[in-house]
């Protein structure tokens, strides 16, 4: 029988040439509400941020697989997808190179305020004035070679991360996992609390799950120095928003800069960071990814991961 793929947000990428038999119905978007009866009849789902839950799944009784065209899963219910021997796979290195570029594109616009001074500009203040545009600034930028990177997630994109920032002859500390203390961290690793107190930049490339689910709230914020810039590529729920912006507001994080937010699409609804009169932040809609090679990556690995579990040679798989 022919496979039924759903393609639940095209928006974000184009569909593959499929070469195993089967129906393909695309939906440029879809909403919450939308995906159970879109997923009826499927026998294969493909989705980037469209979230499949426990409620879903048990409505949908002909689904096999669920490819995912990013890397992270936190949106599929997993155990769910388990308990019914559906896949699910996803896409781990297709977007690589483009979220390093974002991060260490955020990192540069926080830490030499380019919206603010983009602001400035923009207002039509003249520069010569006794508010110049150097106010700007809360403080003088320092060099990068003054910098010490902190990663917490060391996956394919944390590590393109650290090319990056040694290349540009920053020092770079990779943090252990959350609560092993110092002296029992792996090799190359430094413990999480001293990464978090000697960095001047933090980057959060890891997963959200019950172990990082608001791994950087008020403590953690209370131990980073003040001139430390953190720069958030991987999930939103990493950070708590209203510790976050506590602490910029009182000036006890230099700057916040996330493409990612808890709630996605980020409105003025339903997040925190987009209340206005927050200083330091700098913002972008979890576009990190985009780029042509990840859009080239993500078709050919869909491809893969479909035409392979037809043929019974499942790739990429999650569960």
């Amino acid at each position: 029988m022919p496979e039924v793929i759903v393609a639940l947000d095209v928006c974000q990428h184009a569909m593959p040439t499929f070469c195993t038999p089967h129906t393909l119905i695309e939906y440029h978007n879809t909403q919450d509400t939308e995906v159970a009866e879109r997923l009826r009849h499927a026998t294969i789902a493909v989705t980037s941020a469209v979230p499949i839950t426990a409620e879903t799944i048990a409505q949908c009784p002909h689904l096999k697989l669920i490819c995912v065209s990013i890397v992270g899963v936190d949106h599929i219910d997993v155990q769910a997808c388990w308990a019914r021997s559906i896949r699910v796979c996803n896409t781990p290195a297709a977007t690589t190179e483009a979220v390093a570029e974002h991060a260490i594109a955020l990192y540069f616009a926080a830490k030499r305020n380019v919206v603010r001074a983009h602001d400035w500009v923009m207002s039509g203040k003249e520069w010569e004035n006794e508010s110049t545009g150097m106010t700007a600034y809360d403080r003088l930028p320092t060099p990068i070679s003054q910098d010490t990177l902190g990663l917490i997630g060391y996956g394919k994109i944390g590590k393109k991360i650290e090319a990056f920032a040694r290349a540009l002859g920053m020092k770079v500390l990779i943090a252990d996992r959350k609560g092993i203390p110092d002296g029992s961290t792996r090799d190359g690793r430094t413990a999480f609390d001293i990464v978090l107190q000697q960095s001047t930049v933090l980057v959060l490339t890891c997963p959200l799950d019950e172990s990082t689910a608001n791994m950087i709230s008020e403590k953690e914020l209370r131990s980073i120095q003040s001139n430390c810039i953190v720069v958030n590529v991987g999930r939103g729920g990493l950070v708590n928003e209203e510790a976050m912006i506590a602490a910029l507001k009182a000036r006890k994080v230099a700057g916040y800069a996330t493409d990612v937010f808890p709630v996605e699409p980020a409105t003025k609804e339903n997040s925190l960071l987009l209340s206005g009169d927050i200083p330091n932040l700098t913002l972008s809609p979890h576009l990190a990814w985009y780029s042509s090679e990840s859009i080239e990556r993500q078709q050919a690995s869909i491809q893969a991961i479909v035409d392979g579990f037809a043929s019974g040679n499942c790739v990429n798989v999650v569960c």
